[in-house]
């Protein structure tokens, strides 16, 4: 049985007009699955080994030999990062460390391992981000 995923109630306001309105692709339609299924915690709460808003984080791509960092962002940002609105994005967002997640975009599915947070801003108690 898969634990119930957990999301940080400021990340989750922050979200909410992310997919409320306008455009509507998969990506919106995960992020706003995943939204109404996740359990919502204060940011103090949120697990260490749970990919939150602004989090650094290590992926390995299938056949490579080294994983990639992003940063998972608001598609706003200033600070560049992978869009919480990309297919990887949507599928990082409430991952934990050691999961395989499945990235749908266009024609092709692949799975990637998330295989270390670098920074989560949660466990670094950086509320403000």
């Amino acid at each position: 049985m898969t634990a119930q995923p957990i999301v940080s109630s400021l990340d989750f306001a922050r979200l909410q007009p992310l997919i409320t309105g306008g455009f509507v692709d998969a990506a919106v339609l995960r992020l706003r699955a995943f939204l109404d299924q996740a359990r919502k915690v204060v940011p103090r709460r949120v697990p260490p080994d749970v990919v939150t808003m602004n989090s650094r984080v290590l992926v390995l791509h299938p056949g490579d030999e080294a994983p990639d960092s992003y940063e998972l962002a608001y598609p706003d940002s200033e600070t560049g990062g992978l869009s919480v609105l990309s297919p990887l994005g949507a599928a990082l967002l409430g991952a934990r460390e050691g999961d395989s997640v499945e990235c749908a975009g266009g024609r092709v599915s692949r799975r990637v391992i998330v295989e270390r947070i670098e920074y989560q801003p949660e466990r670094e108690h950086h509320f403000d981000r």
